[in-house]
């Protein structure tokens, strides 16, 4: 029964984020359109930057606070010389080649950040120790619970469990292939979590699984590819999770 609590919230959580998202973005076109905000930010606010500290945003409201600083410094790192360029007489020493000449100093502030949070041995919902780190990936398995993440990476495993009682899998700039044919279903609803970011999830699940999907998409899309044969309608596997530049395909 604990399974399904997590799974349950998370979701709605990050849908009430993305709907912020939308609201605040529908108002600040409303409020460029109006004269209600000064024209020369909207160079800054409407850039590739921003997905960066929307990102942030994303891993802050999921409690990984090492990740989420990661983006935000990385998003201020390259949003500087648009802000110097809108208002040049308030970020003095910053040009044009501002990025080109201190990317060296991101990678300073962002291996800091990640050893830090390494020696505090935070878990999994507050650092990179666990959870998100670069360029590897982490799975831990108890009593047919699945919690996965990879970044800047990929990764394939088979399920061996009896029965599958869900988790969590999570992909940022990277791939999950998890293949679930060998184990089963338990009575009633198992949910499944899926949290993508410029990554894409692929699920091999039995054609007689019932499976219904909740995924919201920014971007994104699920698609299921399986023949569906008789189903058993005592067992479900219901998809909840975000997907935003991601997918999410059924075979």
């Amino acid at each position: 029964m604990e399974t399904e609590l997590k799974p349950k919230q998370s979701p709605k959580a990050q849908g009430i984020i993305f709907g912020i998202l939308l609201i605040l973005a529908g108002l600040l076109f409303l409020s460029f359109n109006f004269g209600w905000i000064d024209s020369a930010l909207k160079s800054v606010i409407f850039s590739w930057p921003m997905l960066f500290i929307v990102f942030s945003i994303m891993s802050f409201s999921k409690k990984d606070y090492a990740f989420g600083s990661v983006w935000l410094i990385a998003g201020l790192f390259f949003l500087l010389p648009r802000l110097s360029a809108a208002y040049p007489g308030y970020f003095t020493g910053i040009d044009s080649d501002f990025t080109r000449v201190y990317w060296p100093l991101l990678l300073i502030i962002v291996g800091i950040v990640i050893v830090f949070s390494v020696l505090s041995g935070k878990n999994r919902k507050g650092g990179f120790c666990g959870h998100h780190p670069m360029q590897t990936q982490s799975t831990e398995n108890s009593d047919g619970v699945i919690n996965k993440s990879v970044t800047f990476g990929g990764s394939e495993s088979i399920f061996l469990d009896p029965v599958f009682n869900g988790g969590n899998i999570s992909a940022v700039f990277g791939g999950v292939v998890l293949d679930l044919r060998k184990t089963s279903l338990p009575e009633g609803e198992t949910y499944l979590d899926i949290y993508a970011v410029f990554g894409g999830v692929e699920l091999y699940i039995p054609d007689n699984w019932l499976v219904e999907t909740k995924i919201q998409t920014v971007l994104g899309g699920v698609e299921d590819k399986r023949f569906i044969s008789q189903t058993d309608h005592s067992r479900k596997l219901i998809l909840l999770g975000n997907l935003t530049f991601g997918g999410c395909s059924i075979h």
